[in-house]
């Protein structure tokens, strides 16, 4: 049986404000609906202990995948982390001009390959991808209310 890839905590995929807002709506609507049938005379659900084992499945969810903002010095250390690994990133990835370039009509343009392949190699080098994940990771962190700011192409140039 092959061996499971360890997950970093960089690995865990944070749920936007929105996605967190309707679980907790959803979690309050079972919650209601649970409550209603249980003091109604004739209950309606059949399988109680489902509807508790979905509430709880929806409680973890945003326990384990809200971001919770750094504070003080784990926050400092963050952001100078965020910026150490935006520079790596933007160094690795191609400029906007160059990304998006039309495609030559002539037949080899070795500027477009080279772009090409260096974007190539920035979705598929897992060191490169590693750093990328890190720093969607800090930032959510950094500032959880805005889903934008783990966007990478906000550091193309």
């Amino acid at each position: 049986m092959p061996r499971r890839k360890k997950q970093s905590e960089h690995d865990i995929a944070f749920i936007t404000p929105a996605q967190a807002a309707k679980t907790r709506q959803e979690i309050e609507s079972l919650e209601t609906m649970l409550k209603a049938d249980q003091s109604s005379k004739k209950p309606k659900i059949q399988d109680v202990g489902e509807v508790i084992q979905n509430i709880k499945k929806k409680k973890n969810v945003l326990e384990n995948h809200t971001p919770k903002k750094f504070s003080g010095q784990a926050g400092n250390a963050a952001w100078a982390r965020a910026k150490d690994l935006a520079k790596k990133i933007k160094k690795e990835m191609p400029g906007k001009k160059e990304y998006y370039m039309r495609y030559p009509k002539e037949e080899s343009s070795q500027d477009f390959e080279r772009v090409v392949n260096q974007q190539v190699r920035f979705q598929t080098d897992p060191k490169i991808q590693s750093m990328v994940r890190e720093f969607k990771h800090l930032m959510s962190r950094i500032d959880p209310s805005d889903p934008t700011i783990r966007n990478i192409e906000r550091l193309r140039d």
